[in-house]
This record gives structure tokens, C-alpha cells and sequence, in this order.
């Protein structure tokens, strides 16, 4: 059973990481005495080629080759990525390994699935999307508004589609159907496109999707945004806060992971090359025609937003696993 991890436990094994830097760094013909980087990076993506985290990591690769890092893209999928995570997290502490994240799906797997690692002992890098939920309607549909769907939901069944069992998506879900007492029935699926595919065919009344379900603008209405601030993907879309409903956003954050004890002025030196290549005009025209705008966040950006929501998923984890 995985224990409840409290701010105390997740600090607790930022340090048991940070010493293992140190330890990495000091130990005998250590791989830190080499100049870096002087080999490609193994990249780990865990979805599927051709979507929008893979084709956002292809995107980066030649601005990061600018700045002095060659990088190979491995694919290894399964599992929502825990047989990723796990090949990250026993991968040598040399700075030569990293993997594109999705938080909170690295929480998920290790508080309700018990996968084979420990999120606070990876090395965060450097973020750069923030992929935010909402709620969708096909344009025909009665329900109007997000007030019109919250009230369909307080007095019958809603059917509503999920990216997934267990996921980000139906963490949202479960967040939202608790705070406001809904009567929501969860459909899940893989992925946002047979989601979308259900709600066109008239199987569920409505579901949830990320910032690239705005390529189907033209026949769907976005009732809420989850997020801190309007989604640049569908901007003219109202949060759900700014329509007075106070509801925990569940954003995917896109991240760079590396292994636990990689010393600390190798990921430094890694984050620097991520800015830099976030700096270059092209390379942001290239992540917005993919529907991704950046957002930019540091290891510290990124450990706190961690460390925020493994409450959020302990709280819900009896619905996320059964």
C-alpha cells in the first residue's frame, strides 16, 4: 500500500535525491568529472508518435542541438507511462537520460497504481506547457452554458467522456463531481479523439479535453476552462473560475524529467539549454502551430506544483483505482 505523502515525506525525498547528486558527484570515476554533455541524451517519450507530446519533444530537439545537446528519442510506451518512469528512475545518474512528463500522471502512478519509483527523488529540468482541461458540448446541444450543465447534473445523469481511467482527465472529473455535488456518469477512453468521436455520435451528452481539442472548434462549444487565467488554445472560452465556481485545476504540466541523483550543475546546464531554445522566435511559432503555448517554468516551478497536488490525488484515490 502507498503511504500518504505528506509536505515533510516529499521534501524528505527531495533531499534523499539532492544527496544522491552529491553522492553521484564525488564518487569514484564519476561520470560528472566529464566534460558534458559529451554523448547524445536518450529521450524517453511515453505516448503515442504523432501526438502533441511527442511532436512537441521533435520540436525542441534541433534548438537544444544549438545549444551543444544531441538528443535520440526513444519511445516506450505502456502502462500511462509507469514503464517509462521506471526505466528513468534506475537509469544511470548521469544527466544522459531524460523523459518528457505529463503531471500529475507520474503522482497517479505511484500513489494509486504503487508503480516502481518515487516522484520526489526525480530531477525536474525545465517545463514548458501547460495543457488545460475543459468541458465540451457539441454546438446542437440544449446545454448552453457550464451554469446549464451544472444544473442538467444536479437534477439527472450526465454523461461525460474521460481521456482515460485513473488519469489526469478523471482526476478533474472526480474534483469537479465532489466540490459541486454532480451527478456525472464517467465514460472513459483512451485519448481525447475517440472521446470527441462518442460526443459527435450522440453516445455521452458531453466530455473533457485538453488545450488541442481546439481543432474541433467548428463543431463543439467549450463550456469551462480548468485554469489559472484563459487557455490560449480557445481563448474567447471562460474559465470556471471566472464564472464564480471555486474548482481545483487540474492543468497537465509538460516537463522535462531526469534520473534521480543526476548532479545538480548538469541539470543546470540542461535547463539553460531548454531557455535558450524557448528564446528563439521560431522555435515558439513551431510549439504554437502544434497548439502548444509555452509556459515557462524551473525545477522549483515544477517540485511545487508536485508537491500541491499528491493531497488532490490521495484525497481521490479510491475512485481513481476502482
Amino acid at each position: 500500500m502507498v503511504g500518504l505523502v505528506t509536505r515533510r515525506g516529499f521534501l524528505a525525498g527531495v533531499a534523499t535525491a539532492g544527496s544522491a547528486a552529491m553522492a553521484a558527484r564525488l564518487g569514484v570515476g564519476s561520470a560528472a568529472a566529464q566534460t558534458y554533455p559529451a554523448q547524445a541524451i536518450r529521450w524517453i517519450v511515453y505516448q503515442s508518435p504523432g501526438g502533441l507530446i511527442d511532436g512537441s519533444t521533435r520540436a525542441i530537439q534541433p534548438y537544444l542541438k544549438a545549444q551543444g545537446f544531441q538528443t535520440e528519442i526513444e519511445y516506450v510506451r505502456g502502462a500511462s507511462g509507469r514503464i517509462a518512469r521506471t526505466q528513468l528512475f534506475r537509469a544511470p545518474p548521469d544527466g544522459y537520460t531524460i523523459m518528457t512528463e505529463a503531471s500529475p500522471e507520474e503522482i497517479l502512478g505511484e500513489v494509486v497504481y504503487g508503480a516502481d519509483y518515487k516522484v520526489a527523488q526525480f530531477q525536474p529540468v525545465f517545463g514548458w506547457f501547460v495543457n488545460a482541461f475543459n468541458v465540451y458540448v457539441l454546438k446542437s446541444s440544449p446545454i448552453k452554458s457550464f451554469q446549464d450543465f451544472v444544473k442538467e447534473a444536479k437534477s439527472r445523469k450526465v454523461t461525460i467522456g474521460t481521456l482515460g481511467k485513473g488519469g489526469p482527465s478523471h482526476l478533474q472529473l472526480a474534483i469537479l463531481r465532489s466540490k459541486l455535488g454532480l451527478n456525472l456518469q464517467l465514460v472513459h477512453f483512451e485519448g481525447g479523439a475517440p472521446a470527441y468521436a462518442a460526443v459527435q455520435g450522440g453516445h455521452i451528452e458531453t466530455a473533457i479535453g485538453g488545450s488541442s481539442s481546439n481543432r474541433w472548434a467548428d463543431t463543439v462549444s467549450f463550456l469551462g476552462v480548468f485554469r489559472d487565467g484563459r487557455d490560449p488554445a480557445i481563448p474567447d472560452s471562460p474559465t470556471v473560475a471566472e464564472m464564480g465556481y471555486d474548482i481545483t485545476s487540474i492543468n497537465e504540466v509538460i516537463y522535462a524529467n531526469a534520473a534521480p541523483g543526476t548532479p545538480a550543475d548538469r541539470i543546470a546546464k540542461l535547463a539553460d539549454a531548454f531557455a535558450a531554445a524557448f528564446k528563439n522566435p521560431e522555435h515558439v511559432t513551431q510549439q504554437q502551430s502544434l497548439g502548444v503555448f509555452p509556459k515557462l517554468m524551473s525545477a522549483g516551478d515544477i517540485r511545487q506544483i508536485i508537491e500541491t497536488r499528491y493531497p488532490l490525488v490521495q484525497e481521490h484515490k479510491a475512485e481513481l483505482s476502482g
